[in-house]
């Protein structure tokens, strides 16, 4: 089989497809390359396959790709002669054939020139949910929002990118998509081929460490101006401990004075709660059972929880590994996630207070790679998190409490971010709010240059 040049062979293709035009024609490509695969598509062929140097089996895909195309042409002559005898059809265009289309994994569709669709491959299916026989002949504008300036630049030949939500059962996904233009050999628009990719994953990575770079530079911030406001506020903290010794404890300057240290005392507290947030302390790694730190903060709380008259369900998996992680600073999590869920519950007027904790092991996509993480859920019976505050909850320094310091979960979500795992906080159907950890099973980080990745190469 003697192998030529792109040029030649695309103009070989178009040759044949000009004065056979209604023979199959099978092209082969060294390797796979959409661009070409487009182009001799453009040129005329029916189907392009892999070239693999097997003469062999080479023949047997030729065989089987030009037995699929004579089977497509015979479709599309009877599909033809049905709208010729029925008018009142809507028109369609033959597909494209199925061979390299369909043997990719990315989603493609092929339009005619009417953006009506030619073919679709078994992943695009997925996205538009419908098969091929019930799609083909259909506007493409029934299943995505193409605005009327999207379809005009297709109409004319451009090409572009855009992105697009699709709700894929319970989920919503991020769908990137571009467009290219079809054209005959004459310069006529002959369609455009629509490629689709899942991009969910990467923009949650890529919105994932905006909010760290953000909350970093916030916290250098924060830090920077706390440092300047804690040496002061020392020195005021003596002036007064100094002046309430010559005072009646019963006198009102005693009692304004004692307000004041109260509030030096707050104030402490919130530079205290900043340089938390702000410092990365070398963390100690070390192989820890999850159930084992959860109970730890459980036998924290307990008085917590008879004092409000709050139920504690447990639901921990059985034979759960056990993850490299540095306990403390993982305890710190689940103390402030438990502390947040008491405090939703302990005013609110409900017969049955719950927390629900469930540990259990669980498997996530990223891309095409699958990553076992264990999901740590916390489900409360509370009012649950209004929709506004949802898309702030983790950011530095919000707070819907009026003596809260809006650091508390930025810096679970910090911890939790630096160990390569993720923090969710939703609402449960039933009521009440449900937070989310995810810690991965194999650790990998979401940061080059954390602090866990330094403490795993001191380890070794």
């Amino acid at each position: 089989m003697e192998v030529l040049d792109e040029e030649k062979c695309l103009e070989i293709i178009g040759q044949l497809h000009e004065k056979f035009w209604s023979m199959p024609i099978v092209g082969f490509l060294p390797k796979p390359r959409m661009d070409l695969v487009i182009e001799a598509f453009r040129a005329g062929a029916n189907d392009v396959l892999i070239y693999s140097g097997d003469m062999m089996h080479d023949s047997i895909e030729a065989a089987d790709s030009v037995h699929r195309a004579l089977r497509q042409r015979q479709k599309m002559l009877l599909r033809q002669n049905i709208l010729i005898n029925s008018p009142n059809l809507p028109p369609t265009t033959a597909p494209v054939q199925n061979g390299f289309i369909y043997q990719l994994p990315q989603p493609v569709i092929v339009m005619d020139k009417h953006l009506r669709i030619a073919s679709l491959n078994h992943a695009a299916e997925d996205i538009i949910g419908l098969n091929e026989a019930n799609a083909c002949g259909k506007d493409v504008s029934l299943f995505f929002s193409i605005s009327v300036e999207e379809r005009e630049r297709i109409l004319s030949g451009q090409s572009f990118r855009s992105e697009m939500l699709v709700q894929h059962g319970d989920d919503v996904k991020t769908i990137g998509y571009s467009i290219s233009p079809r054209v005959r050999d004459n310069g006529e628009l002959d369609g455009a081929v629509m490629i689709f990719k899942d991009i969910t994953e990467d923009r949650r990575k890529r919105q994932q460490a905006e909010k760290n770079e953000k909350m970093q530079t916030l916290g250098e911030i924060a830090a920077a101006i706390s440092h300047e406001v804690k040496n002061p506020l020392a020195g005021i903290k003596s002036m007064v401990q100094a002046v309430l010794i010559d005072l009646d404890e019963k006198s009102e300057p005693y009692q304004y004075l004692k307000r004041v240290l109260q509030e030096v005392d707050r104030i402490n507290n919130f530079i205290e709660s900043t340089f938390a947030f702000a410092r990365h302390r070398r963390p100690r790694i070390i192989r820890s059972a999850i159930p084992e730190i959860l109970e730890s903060v459980i036998a924290l709380m307990s008085e917590n929880l008879k004092r409000h008259n709050i139920e504690l369900v447990r639901e921990y998996a059985e034979d759960l590994p056990t993850l490299r992680v540095d306990p403390d600073q993982i305890r710190q999590v689940f103390l402030n996630i438990m502390l947040n869920a008491i405090e939703a519950m302990a005013d609110v007027n409900i017969e049955k207070k719950k927390l629900s904790i469930s540990v259990k092991p669980i498997t996530l996509k990223h891309g095409k790679e699958e990553i076992r993480y264990l999901d740590i859920q916390f489900q409360d019976t509370g009012p649950g998190v209004p929709e506004e505050v949802l898309t702030k909850i983790f950011d530095p320094f919000f707070t819907t409490k009026p003596n809260g310091t809006g650091l508390g979960l930025a810096i679970c979500f910090k911890i939790v971010s630096e160990h390569g795992g993720r923090i969710d906080v939703s609402n449960a159907v039933e009521g009440g709010a449900i937070v989310s950890v995810k810690l991965p099973l194999i650790f990998r980080t979401s940061y080059e240059t954390s602090p866990i990745v330094d403490a795993l190469q001191h380890e070794r």
